[in-house]
């Protein structure tokens, strides 16, 4: 490992040089757009909703494979992960799970409506493609309807830019872990083609270890001795448009996900288990943009196939589990710009969720129609300072469950400079999943939709603020064991009221024009109806970052993270999984504008932990990359 550092720092020296780094970095970009807060392009700092965006600068600096690690590393969002790459990753927005976060892709909802605990699958998503993340906070049923209810992650592909243009990217580290991408575009001003892909293959490490009871706690995989869990992923993009005018616009576009991981179930070392993965994601859209109005019409189209090799608890044998389901969605919307820098924008919406059957009687699927609006103002009430306010409005009627009417309202005053006060209330309606209702494990076709209410307050500007939120869940639907001598487990409503409260700090400044510097801290105080606390939510979480910006061509970051007081059970039952800090080290050293190279060391201090109690971690690890691009 020495001689690796020393070599990774004797590339670097060879690119020194005086100037210092005037290049764009993730600290220097100007201005920073956010599309899925209103459903419609504003500037950052125009939106009075809580706003983290994670930038490509970012996204390349870091270099992070996957959507899991850049919502838990950069986005500062608490996360459990069932083992290594590929494993099942959930995520804590403001202490709400994952299932009431939306995810979306240029718009297509990524949320698997079948799957266990019906969340989106976020080690799935690589990164080889993205833009930018957006991650909105707090309730945005009013604009999205159901599965917004704790906020969205809104995922940016890139685009094509005029002229010819490629990028590729090979890496290779540690548990034999090997990632190549390739992506090329071509555009004029009539029309535009994109496609790239990328391949991602490790041999990993065991996901069991012991869990923490067991004496043999704290031994790694390869030093028991317990067999290695592969995961190979094989991911399609392509995008497609045609400027038919200059106001009038239609775009497809495409994206697979193929994978295949073996994995240990139920803190069991078996190599047999594993999981075949097949996503797809298509999208149509025609936009008019004119002088007034903004015309969209788009068709979306998410299938998810998820075939499940492991063995019946009852019967002892292996079999394969089918979930199979897709959501198909088609909306219209208009936003008018009725005055300066004054909009609103409603519309319509018509979506399908639907589950193939998987076990008898389970060929199920509901509907959702709705009718959205949303009213957007920037003005200048104060003297010259900027106030902005925003409403939305949401009328859904479902087929399998009772209508509901959600919104939200939004306002953010200027009172000094770019220092702001900024409020939001929302509300939300969580309708179960079909998963949930009819799906192999633990279903109930009794579920009731929760209802929530999301809060929160912040006070100061892009370098530094703090807010405090306020979420309240209604009829919360959980895993619940009903069944103690089996290990049976049941989705179930939990009646009255669930109350997740907390605040949060952060900073993020540029210094010297060598330095970036940001941290960001949460409180989190998590309970249901019976002020019992949630299980796997960290009470405290600090996370910190520093890039040196050494010249124009070589740059260092370390990020690290600390978790505080967390138990794998709810009420502070279980193992505790938390108290321990975990950081990164990434390197990247610009050869000329067409190449550079990269070196990452994750788990710098090899440090021993688990997320999931029984679940393994990696140890410290190695990875150096190549990017060339035209």
């Amino acid at each position: 490992m020495k001689t690796t550092l020393l070599s990774l720092a004797a590339i670097a020296t060879l690119t020194l040089s005086a100037s210092a780094a005037t290049a764009q970095n993730a600290y220097t970009l100007n201005e920073l757009n956010v599309t899925a807060s209103q459903n419609t392009q504003l500037d950052k700092r125009d939106v009075p909703d809580s706003v983290t965006i994670i930038s490509e600068e970012a996204l390349k600096e870091s270099r992070i494979t996957n959507l899991a690690q850049a919502l838990n590393r950069l986005g500062n969002i608490a996360m459990t992960q069932n083992g290594g790459a590929g494993t099942s990753a959930s995520v804590f927005v403001r202490g709400m799970d994952a299932r009431r976060t939306l995810v979306l892709i240029d718009g297509v909802r990524y949320n698997n409506p079948t799957g266990i605990g019906a969340t989106a699958e976020f080690s799935q998503i690589m990164l080889y493609n993205v833009k930018q993340i957006e991650i909105i906070k707090g309730s945005q049923t009013g604009v999205w309807g159901a599965d917004a209810s704790a906020g969205v992650i809104n995922i940016v592909t890139t685009k094509a830019e005029k002229g010819l243009h490629g990028v590729a990217n090979v890496e290779y580290g540690s548990f034999d872990t090997k990632v190549a991408s390739l992506q090329a575009s071509y555009a004029t001003d009539d029309f535009d083609v994109l496609m790239g892909g990328s391949i991602f293959h490790t041999d990993g490490f065991s996901a069991y270890e012991p869990v923490k009871s067991d004496p043999l706690y704290g031994k790694r995989s390869d030093v028991l001795g317990l067999e290695k869990d592969n995961y190979a992923n094989k991911s399609f993009n392509a995008k497609l448009g045609w400027n038919i005018t200059k106001q009038d616009r239609v775009e497809v576009s495409a994206q697979t996900i193929d994978s295949n991981l073996q994995f240990d179930g139920f803190h069991v070392d078996d190599a047999k288990p594993e999981i075949d993965l097949k996503n797809r994601f298509y999208a149509l859209n025609y936009k008019h943009d004119g002088e007034k109005n903004d015309i969209s019409f788009q068709y979306n189209h998410s299938s998810f196939d998820r075939a499940v090799y492991d063995k019946n608890f009852l019967t002892g044998l292996y079999e394969t589990s089918n979930y199979v389901g897709s959501v198909d969605e088609v909306k219209l919307d208009d936003k008018f710009d009725y005055m300066k820098d004054s909009f609103i924008q409603g519309g319509v919406s018509y979506q399908k969720y639907a589950q193939k059957e998987v076990i008898s009687n389970t060929d199920k699927d509901y509907t959702d129609a709705a009718l959205f609006l949303t009213n957007y103002n920037k003005l200048q009430l104060i003297s010259d300072l900027d106030t902005i306010v925003t409403e939305s409005v949401r009328y859904d009627s479902y087929s399998a469950f009772d209508n509901a009417l959600t919104g939200k309202i939004g306002a953010k005053q200027f009172v000094y400079n770019e220092y702001y006060i900024s409020a939001n209330i929302g509300t939300g309606y969580n309708v179960p999943t079909i998963g949930q209702l009819y799906g192999i494990y633990g279903p109930n076709e009794d579920l009731a939709p929760e209802k929530v209410v999301t809060s929160d307050i912040t006070i100061g500007s892009d370098v530094i603020w703090v807010t405090g939120f306020y979420n309240q869940i209604d009829n919360l639907i959980d895993y619940v064991l009903v069944d103690p001598a089996n290990y049976g487990y049941q989705y179930q409503n939990v009646e009255g009221k669930s109350i997740l409260k907390g605040a949060e700090v952060g900073y993020k400044d540029y210094f010297f024009d060598l330095i970036g510097v940001s941290a960001n801290y949460t409180y989190l105080d998590a309970k249901d109806a019976d002020k019992k606390e949630l299980a796997r939510r960290p009470k405290h979480q600090a996370d910190a970052s520093v890039v040196y910006y050494a010249t124009e061509t070589w740059d260092l970051g370390l990020n690290a993270q600390y978790i505080g007081e967390r138990y794998d059970g709810a009420d502070k039952t279980g193992a505790m999984t938390g108290k321990y800090t975990v950081a990164n080290f990434v390197t990247n050293v610009t050869i000329n504008k067409f190449v550079s190279v990269y070196g990452k060391i994750d788990n710098l201090s090899d440090t021993y932990y688990q997320t999931v109690d029984g679940y393994a971690t990696a140890g410290r690890s190695l990875y150096l990359g190549l990017n060339a691009k035209y």
